[in-house]
């Protein structure tokens, strides 16, 4: 019977016992889990788990050199430390001082009482406070290296900070290893038992580092987790940004991530016209100082296998956001990727293997000797699609990003949409098709939808206009008009250049006095296409403007289609007035338009639409016709050409050029008139042409010569004289596309009178 109540007695004193032990020793021991007494209803009452053992609790650690500020975790109120995007509480803060030799050095005594020591140690946090607790949850105020309160991320230092770390036991040198302001947090355990003193101390390194031991804890026996736990890796895959936050970015580094508390209203980039969401962006420059690498981090804790993403530039927005930048990927510390990443090329997707990893770095370097010098940023750059996962079958699971492409012809830029423009024109160069009141003119057709390819000029380099689009490997071929962009006022010839894949597939030769042409190119199998075009030249009159219009793919070769309304012109009759009819979309006098005794642009076409614009003949005034006048001016004025007898285009088949240098440096510019009157059936014209009376003190010739070209053939030559009397022509064009009134001025021409052209009708046969 005394047995049996012996017995009883100690099972209830066990039963009363029990959670206290566990409380005291928990389960497991390392790396372990937490016994079940750590519930989430304990860890919210005082009853912390293991607080007895949190040494800042009971003892005080000796700063014997460098700074310390002592934390310690009495309370769920108690202040907390984000490290590595964790919360962690009872520990110190401590850093060097500045000065030589400086270093930290902290001493625990232990007294030969404990027998396992441990501690979370990291180089970059965030202290934060309990403020008040709302719908049952804490928010917290935050400072000291906040990213502007963008928890759980933090920007770190401007730099990178290291220090050299000697772990002592009873004075006795225990390890050694290097620290980083940008290191993952780390949880350290050493065996101490019976020891006297445990040390920290810094050796060596970089002054005013602060650093952050967290949840410092003295055991009588076995060691446990104490704080943040990490959970087990599941079988799905995680995805960064989205599930899996980074936990640092420099300061330094124009880094974002989408979507985080600063971009509510943007949660994704395009790269390649294709949307990425949870994704991050980073801006490339030349710095003429300390030029580094834009990085950020993420912790995977050691838990998986293996990193997949999608690598590649965001669709610009601007056109000077162009250049080509190095991609690094770093696994604690170790290369495991480097690839060149142009914003010329489409994204490309990786799968690396990352065992073990826990500081996982994405780092971006824009690669020397492609900066546009003094205009250009280099780019911006995205990383989509990341996913980490154990398995490789796991990453078979995700879904990664794309987008739909339609089974018919389509709208290559209003419906596939464009990306990768360079020109010269910047935010004008894209033409969406979304509204009529947005178009450029070709031949004088308008359009609303397609790019203008005009070549970039820098300080220091040229680069050619181009732009891209994602085809998917959808279409077989593609149809597009190609023309010179319509009073440009740049007058040369130019190759237009097609790559599918990087290969050079077509090459098109468009002359300045072209009519719009349609092209029909082979595409199939092709996912990047590319167009190319632009003289590299840092003469301003030698990059001609040249425009791309009505683009459309077709998924099963190129059929009619009625995506875009083709220009037909109406029967107007046996006469009709030109200018009222077909008006003339290129006049040109001068690049040095409101020259004393030049004709400019902007007055040399005067289109009958008010009487606020009108010339004078004799004592009659008129509001419809074309003054033209050539002109003679110093070489300096063509900024920067030189250095050749004969430049600009030879127009049509004549051997004629917009603008030629004579040996005494002088810039001789003619001047012309062009109309489109493609497909009208008029078969000549008739016109009058007087010289205008003008008070210009320039020498001029007394005579010159009009030429009549129909497309590219001089149909008509007439002598023009001073002070000339109206005289009317009618001149045979045959049913040409291009009319064209030209006045020439060559090398060993003087500049003309101004001549007025006007009554300009077209007659049929």
């Amino acid at each position: 019977m005394k047995n049996t109540i012996r017995i009883i007695a100690l099972l209830l004193a066990a039963a009363m016992l029990l959670p206290m032990l566990a409380g005291c020793f928990g389960g497991g021991s390392g790396s372990g889990s937490i016994d079940s007494d750590d519930s989430e209803e304990n860890q919210n009452s005082t009853e912390i788990p293991y607080l007895d053992h949190y040494y800042v609790n009971k003892h005080t650690p000796v700063a014997k050199k460098g700074g310390m500020e002592i934390y310690k975790y009495e309370n769920k109120d108690s202040k907390v430390f984000t490290l590595g995007g964790y919360d962690y509480h009872g520990g110190i803060r401590f850093w060097n001082k500045a000065g030589p030799l400086e270093y930290a050095d902290l001493e625990f005594p232990l007294d030969g009482q404990y027998k396992n020591f441990s501690f979370v140690l990291s180089g970059n946090g965030i202290e934060k406070t309990a403020e008040r607790v709302v719908d049952g949850k804490e928010h917290y105020y935050t400072h000291l290296y906040a990213m502007d309160g963008a928890y759980p991320t933090l920007k770190g230092t401007a730099r990178e900070l290291k220090v050299g770390i000697q772990i002592i036991i009873d004075g006795k040198l225990k390890e050694e290893f290097i620290l980083s302001s940008y290191d993952v947090a780390k949880r350290y355990t050493y065996d101490v038992s019976g020891a006297q003193t445990f040390e920290v101390k810094v050796v060596t390194g970089d002054d005013g580092f602060n650093m952050y031991m967290m949840e410092i804890t003295a055991w009588e026996g076995e060691a446990h987790e104490t704080g943040y736990v990490p959970e087990s890796a599941g079988s799905a895959p995680v995805k960064l940004v989205r599930d899996l936050k980074p936990y640092l970015i420099p300061v330094t580094s124009p880094v974002e991530y989408y979507p985080n508390y600063a971009s509510s209203e943007r949660n994704y980039i395009n790269m390649g016209t294709v949307k990425f969401e949870d994704s991050i962006a980073t801006q490339i420059s030349m710095e003429l100082v300390n030029d580094t690498e834009k990085c950020i981090f993420f912790d995977l804790e050691g838990k998986y296998k293996y990193l997949t993403f999608t690598a590649g530039a965001a669709d610009r927005t601007t056109s000077y956001d162009e250049g080509t930048a190095w991609l690094t990927v770093y696994a604690d510390g170790k290369i495991i990727l480097e690839e060149v990443i142009s914003t010329h090329d489409l994204y490309k997707q990786f799968t690396l293997d990352v065992t073990g990893c826990r500081q996982l770095k994405f780092a971006w370097l824009i690669k020397e000797g492609n900066e546009n010098f003094g205009n250009a940023v280099g780019g911006v750059y995205g990383i989509g699609d990341a996913y980490v996962a154990t398995t490789k079958e796991a990453l078979n699971t995700v879904a990664y990003a794309s987008r739909e492409y339609p089974q018919g012809p389509v709208k290559m830029i209003s419906e596939l949409g464009a990306f990768g423009i360079l020109s010269n024109v910047e935010e004008q160069a894209l033409f969406d098709g979304s509204t009529q009141f947005k178009t450029f003119s070709m031949g004088g057709v308008k359009y609303n939808e397609g790019i203008m390819l005009h070549s970039m000029h820098t300080m220091l380099m040229t680069k050619p206009a181009s732009a891209s689009f994602n085809l998917g490997g959808n279409y077989k071929a593609i149809s597009f008009m190609v023309g010179h962009i319509s009073n440009s006022n740049v007058y040369e010839n130019d190759q237009l250049e097609i790559y599918a894949d990087g290969k050079l597939i077509k090459t098109i030769d468009v002359k300045c006095t072209m009519l719009p042409q349609e092209y029909i190119v082979d595409v199939t199998g092709c996912k990047h296409l590319e167009f190319v075009s632009g003289k590299q030249t840092n003469a301003l009159m030698e990059r001609p403007v040249f425009g791309l219009a009505n683009l459309v793919a077709y998924p099963n070769g190129y059929v009619e289609t009625d995506l875009f309304t083709k220009r037909t012109p109406a029967d107007f009759g046996k006469t009709c007035d030109l200018i009222d009819t077909f008006g003339f979309y290129d006049v040109y006098n001068s690049h040095i338009s409101k020259q004393i005794g030049a004709v400019s642009v902007e007055d040399g076409y005067y289109d009958g639409t008010t009487n606020k614009n009108t010339f004078q003949i004799g004592n009659k005034t008129y509001n419809k016709g074309v003054l033209l006048k050539t002109n003679i001016h110093m070489e300096l004025d063509m900024a920067g050409v030189g250095g050749a007898t004969i430049l600009g285009s030879m127009l049509g088949g004549w051997g004629l050029s917009v603008l030629a240098l004579a040996g005494s440096g002088e810039a001789h510019e003619s001047a012309f008139a062009m109309a489109n009157i493609k497909d009208s059936g008029y078969t000549s014209v008739t016109f009058t042409v007087a010289m205008q009376k003008d008070n210009s003190s320039i020498i001029v010739q007394d005579e010159t010569t009009l030429m009549i070209g129909a497309d590219d053939e001089c149909v008509k030559e007439i002598t023009l004289s001073k002070n000339m009397e109206p005289t009317t022509y009618t001149v045979d064009i045959g049913e040409c596309d291009r009319l064209m009134f030209w006045l020439n001025c060559g090398p060993e021409d003087n500049g003309s009178h101004t001549y007025a052209i006007y009554d300009i009708t077209l007659n049929k046969s």
